[in-house]
């Protein structure tokens, strides 16, 4: 197969080699929809760019959690990262650890990290210690690191499907964590109760396990539930993977979705369109969050970054609500 060069996709646009080479490498010159199609043209045509001398900038893109659970969602924030990177002309290379001690070897040979996900402590200060500027993704910050973080809006997410569920009947709910302690969950957990306190007649309870797929635990939890006279019929969940678990038990249990509960969870994970009935979610964007995320870092790159001169920042993607089968309005 013939190689793809920027002059095909010239010609395929209808505008000059020029300006198909400023879009590519993030350049200005361009209108922003000038640019989004010469990258749209470029993916649909398999452009490869041409490999930089050593001189460009190196990123290194550093995650090590291995639960499966997880790997389709950094996979997606990977992407985002390197396709960006790609786009403007930044080297990035990608590895699975959580040893601090590399830290040290990467300053001489690095502009700059992505953390993707859980890290230790140790990590983050062994970044501090190296004076290299990172974003971390996803995984929490101890209140005011002096770091950049970005991750999903996981309290407005959390918020949009309790007016959701409110707005469809529900006054019984029921949180439930899959595995106990995760930040994230806790904070969109902490944003159900907020919601749900402005909303007179609703009420809450809470349960969770030593890990995601306990079946049997919720079973259990749920029949102590049921067994003190409380029988919710809205299920928010930690994130999809529990919410299709969720779904599972509740049916084997002789309760029917949506009919008899709405089951809702977070994330859009593949499985939650693959389910029957499909989950209600929130959609995170996370192959965006990698994209943002290397924006930030770069605008941090040398003396110069445009944003040097400003605090550390927290951002948070909006994500979207997905509403599918396994939400309904409120039995009668």
């Amino acid at each position: 197969m013939a190689k793809v060069t920027v002059q095909a996709i010239a010609d395929r646009l209808g505008i000059s080699k020029f300006a198909v080479s400023r879009a590519l490498n993030g350049h200005s010159g361009v209108s922003e929809a000038t640019r989004a199609a010469v990258v749209d043209m470029a993916e649909t045509l398999g452009y490869v760019p041409r490999v930089r001398p050593a001189t460009d900038i190196h990123i290194e893109i550093l995650y090590h959690d291995l639960r499966a659970m997880y790997r389709e969602l950094w996979s997606h924030v990977q992407a985002g990262a390197q396709m960006e990177g790609a786009r403007r002309g930044v080297v990035t290379t990608v590895r699975w650890t959580n040893d601090p001690a590399l830290i040290g070897q990467l300053a001489a040979e690095t502009d700059g990290i992505l953390l993707i996900g859980p890290h230790g402590d140790d990590m983050l200060a062994a970044i501090r210690a190296s004076g290299l500027p990172c974003v971390r993704i996803g995984g929490p910050l101890p209140p005011l690191e002096p770091m950049d973080h970005v991750a999903g809006a996981d309290e407005e997410g959390s918020g949009i499907l309790a007016a959701h569920l409110v707005a469809a009947g529900h006054r019984r709910f029921i949180y439930v964590h899959g595995q106990n302690g995760l930040a994230g969950r806790v904070r969109r957990c902490q944003s159900l109760r907020d919601y749900l306190e402005t909303r007179e007649g609703t009420e809450l309870a809470e349960i969770g396990f030593a890990e995601d797929a306990a079946a049997a635990a919720f079973r259990t939890a749920m029949e102590q539930q049921f067994a003190r006279g409380y029988h919710p019929t809205a299920y928010v969940c930690g994130n999809d993977m529990v919410a299709v678990m969720v779904t599972s038990e509740l049916m084997r249990m002789g309760i029917s979705v949506p009919q008899q509960a709405s089951v809702v969870g977070f994330g859009d994970y593949t499985v939650a369109s693959q389910m029957s009935p499909g989950i209600t979610t929130v959609r995170v964007p996370y192959q965006k969050m990698g994209i943002a995320a290397l924006r930030l870092l770069l605008s941090r790159i040398g003396a110069g970054g445009p944003v040097n001169d400003l605090p550390p920042q927290r951002l948070g993607l909006v994500g979207e609500l997905v509403v599918r089968g396994s939400s309904g309005p409120a039995p009668e």
